[in-house]
């Protein structure tokens, strides 16, 4: 049936979303200093990073790999922007003034965080690459099952992301961690992930 296509993509979202990453932390953070409104909107655009991903690696899945593969300088640039983003997270100081602006970027915040991340597009490649042969015979409308597919990934990685709120609305209330505290983390995670990255690179 053609609702599975929607089904594998909300699937794959949720087990490829649930260990902690940038955009998750991201959101622990908005709802840690109170802001329901801002974790929403840092979900619907990292749902909306994650769906771009997915498309890239189901339109150019082999184009890509073959691309990575042969061109390292794309996988430090990536390792190099990872470590620059955490950098700045590490660095940045909470201010209590919340801004109209500041809010209006979560959007985009959310977007950088989930589509700027290398392994999540090779982990998509894998994913339509297992699938490949279902793929071939999965009916007659390819252009529905490509839209309810996205779709499937949109909303599983909002889901999974809004659990993650919740998250960080328990530990609002039985923690007095201090946003700083939330911006190291997302910092650190960030650098740890550039580091296993530049590690895969020289292994390899």
């Amino acid at each position: 049936m053609i609702i599975l296509a929607f089904i594998i993509g909300f699937t794959a979202t949720v087990i490829g979303a649930l260990p902690p990453g940038a955009s998750n932390l991201a959101v622990i953070k908005a709802r840690v200093k109170g802001s329901y409104q801002d974790a929403v909107k840092l979900s619907y655009g990292a749902g909306l990073g994650e769906a771009l991903l997915a498309l890239t690696a189901l339109s150019f899945g082999m184009v890509v790999q073959e691309f990575i593969s042969m061109n390292y300088w794309v996988q430090y640039l990536v390792a190099f922007l990872l470590a620059l983003v955490g950098v700045y997270f590490t660095k940045k100081k909470h201010s209590s003034k919340i801004t109209r602006q500041r809010k209006q970027s979560q959007y985009f915040i959310g977007f950088i965080l989930s589509f700027i991340n290398l392994p999540v597009l090779v982990y998509w490649v894998v994913v339509f690459s297992l699938l490949s042969k279902w793929m071939l015979t999965a009916g007659s409308h390819p252009y529905i099952w490509t839209i309810l597919l996205l779709a499937g990934v949109f909303s599983g990685k909002i889901a999974t992301l809004l659990m993650y709120s919740k998250f960080g609305s328990h530990i609002k209330q039985r923690s007095t961690s201090s946003p700083n505290s939330l911006n190291r983390y997302i910092g650190i995670t960030l650098i740890v992930l550039s580091v296993i990255q530049l590690v895969k690179l020289v292994v390899s």
